[in-house]
């Protein structure tokens, strides 16, 4: 019997919040990361102001609990399309936490629920729905229902393929058909089917490249894929039978273990995050091919990145080894400016998400 979990009203109501700051800059807009702590897992808020820089505003607790180590995966925590909602993944007790988010981007804990599986690491919100990629054991994918106020309720789970190994991240593909999910062990994608939110049966495509990690869609549905193996990154395009075709097959990232991606609103560029130190980008041509930015692959310096945002002209990475957040600003030529990040987050940060 699974046990399940509701905040009460006393726990809706009066979030933990474990410190305070400045009030969030006119035009500007918040980031959010997870201390993935194991004695209690709590969300970070970082505001934005108009310039991209980062002010650290409030913790606020899950519930739940973290691992204390790298998840090894790609979106720990996840904002709805309108910014209204937050899930984030307790990895350490199986379960996942829904927060609703203020204009001014405060969150208030809504939900608790067993992620249904074990070591969830990975989540993505559609529509009014949640999909949660649970590692280990045997490795699915959960889907929840998610209403406007923030309330989960489990639907259905979905094994993935027999031999899926080190599954690292879940996402919705735009157009809302499709289901992709990566996996670093097995070294292939799948991608499971989408019908009114239900989640149909998988199909494998092998990985251009060896350890497929984390990636991120373009508006026209590119699928832009880093390779940790080699440090490289491949394209595909989505085909109607849910298999992928490769656009661009395993080009050279020029930085050790590319491992994060993270895609423009406007689709015109792709950036990884190298755990060497680096960040790099890529120009995303309309038939989805992908073209290196800078010679080397350095388009700028990040302590170690561990997950992407993109928000507005911005672009944010978590540094879990170092505690802090970095800030670029983007320019129209694809290349990265740095603006003030945020410091002393603790170690062991995981996943990103901004708006």
């Amino acid at each position: 019997m699974k046990v399940q979990f509701r905040a009460a009203a006393p726990l809706a109501a009066g979030f933990a919040l474990l410190f305070t700051g400045t009030a969030m800059a006119d035009g500007g807009g918040a980031v959010y990361t997870q201390t993935n702590s194991p004695t209690g897992n709590a969300v970070h808020r970082l505001d934005r102001g108009p310039d991209g820089s980062l002010t650290p505003v409030a913790t606020y607790r899950t519930g739940g609990l973290g691992t204390g180590s790298t998840l090894q995966s790609q979106g720990a925590v996840a904002l709805s399309d309108d910014g209204r909602l937050l899930v984030a993944v307790d990895a350490g007790t199986n379960d996942i936490a829904s927060f609703r988010v203020s204009r001014r981007g405060h969150l208030t804990l809504i939900d608790r629920q067993p992620s249904g599986g074990n070591t969830p690491v990975s989540v993505d919100v559609a529509g009014s729905s949640a999909y949660v990629l649970n590692r280990d054991g045997i490795a699915n994918v959960t889907g929840f229902d998610l209403d406007g106020s923030g309330r989960l309720r489990a639907r259905a789970t979905t094994a993935l393929t027999a031999g899926a190994a080190g599954a690292a991240q879940v996402s919705v593909a735009p157009d809302g058909r499709d289901l992709v999910v990566s996996e670093r062990g097995s070294n292939r994608i799948e991608t499971l089917p989408l019908r009114f939110g239900r989640i149909g049966a998988p199909v494998v495509t092998a990985s251009s490249g060896a350890v497929p990690f984390g990636f991120g869609f373009s508006p026209r549905g590119d699928l832009i894929v880093s390779e940790a193996g080699a440090s490289t990154v491949s394209s595909y395009r989505l085909n109607g039978n849910g298999s992928l075709r490769p656009v661009t097959a395993a080009l050279a990232v020029g930085q050790g273990a590319a491992c994060w991606v993270v895609v423009t609103a406007d689709g015109r560029f792709a950036y990884t995050g190298n755990a060497s130190g680096s960040i790099s980008g890529f120009a995303v041509a309309r038939d989805g091919s992908l073209t290196a930015l800078t010679p080397g692959g350095v388009t700028a310096a990040a302590p170690r990145p561990n997950d992407l945002a993109v928000a507005g002209n911005h672009l944010y990475a978590v540094n879990p080894a170092s505690g802090e957040v970095t800030a670029y600003r983007l320019r129209n030529d694809g290349r990265l400016d740095s603006v003030p990040g945020v410091a002393n987050l603790g170690t062991g940060l995981a996943g990103l998400a901004a708006r």
